[in-house]
């Protein structure tokens, strides 16, 4: 039974040893690869805290004069355990989604007490500095890494697919779904995909996958790691149906 993950291969190998446990073999084909934004930040020890939505954003603020004490608010739990791994102690993370991270934002700081650096992706939305700011929190926010998108699928990957031999690909950023649907077309492998079901690991994911014809879109319950494995090992049996 094979799938696709279309992680950064760092990212996917991991992935790809949990899934081998129930029994999936994963041909790893990244879409996206990410590349660190030098960035400056004047007068970073006046910022009450720090908003990170990606562990991507770890080796630019390496780069940084921060406090190693300055308070860290993490979208999700893997990256809150690296930026703890990396010396810093003040993290806490949302262990969610984005609402969920501007929701412990909002309990823990306070407008009066000075900005708010959002470390953030070049292809980010832009809502959670919309949000904080019209709550009247002073923003300032800075890129520090952008994905770029890959310009083919693995060798293996379209051969697997189009002998029939894919029964599941991971998808986990809407960034990453548009640009495997791009690929796909690029690649004519539309057909090849009617018999796969896409794991998403969450409604904005796929939403975007929806874009291209699949057997079904699964949604993870939560946007973890650990909860789209769930999914999968939930699933795994009726896959080959």
């Amino acid at each position: 039974m094979k799938v696709i993950i279309t992680r950064t291969e760092s990212d996917s190998k991991n992935l790809a040893a949990k899934l081998s446990e129930i029994g999936m073999h994963s041909l790893i084909s990244p879409v996206i690869k990410i590349v660190s934004v030098p960035t400056r930040v004047q007068k970073i020890s006046e910022f009450q805290s720090i908003i990170i939505t990606s562990k991507n954003t770890l080796a630019t603020i390496k780069t940084l004069s921060l406090n190693k004490k300055t308070l860290m608010f993490c979208v999700g739990d893997a990256t809150a355990r690296l930026f703890k791994k990396a010396g810093f102690s003040n993290v806490r993370s949302a262990s969610g989604n984005s609402e969920d991270l501007l929701r412990i934002v909002k309990q823990n700081c306070n407008p009066v007490r000075g900005p708010v650096l959002y470390m953030a992706g070049q292809n980010t939305r832009g809502s959670i500095e919309r949000e904080l700011s019209q709550s009247g929190y002073i923003m300032e926010k800075r890129i520090v890494y952008r994905a770029e998108a890959a310009t083919c699928i693995t060798d293996a990957a379209q051969q697997a697919l189009r002998y029939g031999e894919v029964v599941g690909i991971f998808i986990f950023s809407s960034r990453s779904a548009m640009i495997l649907n791009e690929l796909i077309r690029k690649f004519s492998l539309q057909d090849s995909l009617k018999p796969v079901t896409a794991f998403c690991l969450s409604e904005t994911v796929a939403k975007e996958a929806s874009n291209t014809v699949w057997k079904k879109i699964l949604v993870s319950q939560k946007p973890t790691q650990k909860s789209i494995l769930a999914l999968a090992k939930k699933t795994s049996k009726s896959l080959l149906s």
